[in-house]
This record gives C-alpha cells, sequence and structure tokens, in this order.
C-alpha cells in the first residue's frame, strides 16, 4: 500500500506553534517568578528561620493568681525568657533587654511578654513571688505575664523542649553566682504560634567585653576584617531581634512579609 504525506493546514500550524511559545513563556516566566521570590528570601536578611511550631501550651498560673493558657497568645506576637525569681541576675542581660522592648513595643497592642519561673509553686514560687519580681523589674502591665506552675520539672521541661531555651542545671552548693544555672535567652514567637528565633545576650555581652579587652591589650586586632562585628556584639543582637520582629509584624503569612 502507497502511503501519501497528509495534507499540512498552514493555520493550524502556526496555531498550533503560537500555542507551544505560549506555554515556553508562561513556564519560564513562571520558573523566573520563583527564583525572584526565593531570592528576595534568602536575600532579605531580616526575615527569621521558622524554627518548629508550638503545640503543646503550658497552663499555668500568672502573677495574679489567675489561670493562664497560652491560647491565648495565637494571634499575638510574643517574646519568652526563663527567670528565677531567687536570683534576678541570673538572667540579667535577658530581662534587661525585655524591659527596653517592653518601652519600645509600648503602644503596639500586638506585641506580649511571658516570662516563665524556672521554680514552681511546688518550690515556693506562687503569685506572690511573681508580681514582687514584676514589680522590681518593672516588668509590669497588661501585656506582660509571670507564670508558673505546680510542678517545677513541667515548666522547665516546657522552657528546654518547647521553647529551646536551655536547660535549668544546679550548681555546686556554697556558688556565690547563686543555686540556678540557664542561658539568659529570648524567644520570638509569632502569630500563628511558631518559634522563630532566639537570641542569648548574655552570650553576646560576653563576647563584645572579651573582644574589647583583646583589642585594648593588642592595639593592632583593631584592623582585623570583621572585628566591629565582636567590638558591636551587644547592639547588634538588639538590631538584628528589632528587625526580626518587625518583619514579623509585617506578615502577611507565616514567612512571607506584606507589600
Amino acid at each position: 500500500m502507497k502511503l501519501e504525506p497528509a495534507e499540512r493546514n498552514p493555520a493550524e500550524l502556526r496555531r498550533t506553534a503560537l500555542i507551544l511559545v505560549g506555554i515556553m513563556i508562561f513556564g519560564a516566566a513562571f520558573v523566573l517568578y520563583a527564583y525572584v521570590q526565593s531570592s528576595k528570601e534568602k536575600m532579605d536578611p531580616d526575615r527569621p528561620p521558622i524554627v518548629t511550631k508550638i503545640s503543646k501550651k503550658l497552663k499555668a498560673q500568672d502573677q495574679y493568681g489567675e489561670l493562664f493558657n497560652m491560647f491565648h497568645l495565637e494571634g499575638k506576637v510574643w517574646f519568652a525568657a526563663p527567670v528565677s525569681v531567687t536570683q534576678l541576675m541570673e538572667n540579667e542581660h535577658a530581662l534587661k533587654m525585655m524591659h527596653e522592648l517592653q518601652q519600645h513595643y509600648a503602644d503596639n497592642e500586638m506585641v506580649h511578654f511571658v516570662l516563665i519561673s524556672v521554680e514552681g509553686v511546688d518550690q515556693g514560687v506562687g503569685p506572690e513571688q511573681l508580681i514582687k519580681a514584676a514589680q522590681e523589674l518593672g516588668l509590669t502591665g497588661e501585656r506582660t505575664s509571670w507564670l508558673t506552675t505546680g510542678e517545677t520539672k513541667k515548666q522547665r521541661g516546657f522552657i528546654k523542649d518547647v521553647l529551646r531555651l536551655g536547660i535549668v542545671m544546679e550548681r555546686d552548693a556554697g556558688d556565690p553566682a547563686g543555686k540556678w544555672k540557664f542561658p539568659s535567652q529570648i524567644a520570638l514567637i509569632d502569630r500563628d504560634m511558631h518559634l522563630r528565633q532566639r537570641y542569648d545576650f548574655r552570650e553576646a555581652y560576653e563576647v563584645q567585653k572579651k573582644t574589647e579587652l583583646e583589642v585594648e591589650q593588642n592595639p593592632e586586632l583593631k584592623n582585623e576584617d570583621n572585628i566591629d562585628l565582636y567590638l558591636r556584639a551587644y547592639p547588634l543582637l538588639q538590631e538584628k531581634l528589632l528587625a526580626n520582629t518587625q518583619y514579623v509584624l509585617a506578615e502577611i503569612k507565616t514567612g512571607t512579609k506584606g507589600e
């Protein structure tokens, strides 16, 4: 049987070619858009990472003796830090920064503050001790909550495993620094209860002071590359925290900032 080539309709060929070109242009535009969006996210230094979702809530008692459920913080941006009411200086750097943040966001109803005691009611820390510490530090107000529970182990577990703010350890008896030792960190949590970032102000302070001492003893170190990052470790960390917080406050959804 003799096969003859099929007749080709020029109009159909042109239409098919245009469709293929359109698909390629659309595909290229989509890839380019995705690349640009990805690059923006990678290039934006103010966007804090998404560490984990806080699904376990701590049911506690606040400084007024009222039950406090962390579900009330959904839809808010909040900071959290551990605290020992029996040795407030242990968390000196984080508490000082919490006070500065409270003043900075005094007019922003969206921002809340949570201080979680490392000692529970079973270790003698109840509302009376919490409110006394709050007043002493000036960390008071409707949007600042000091929390404790009836189980010290429970609240320390929440600090370590959920907020990831470190382990509470016991020093040797008679240590002048006090009985308890734990990191001086602050956690930033977004509206959807995602832990976004943690900031260690004690570490930043110590790095800065150590570098200042080294430069004082060896002035030639001032010429080292990036030495300013160490000489200004504390204020730079504060700037990062504020920039991260502003990004989170402007988010239209987790990880995406509104225009």
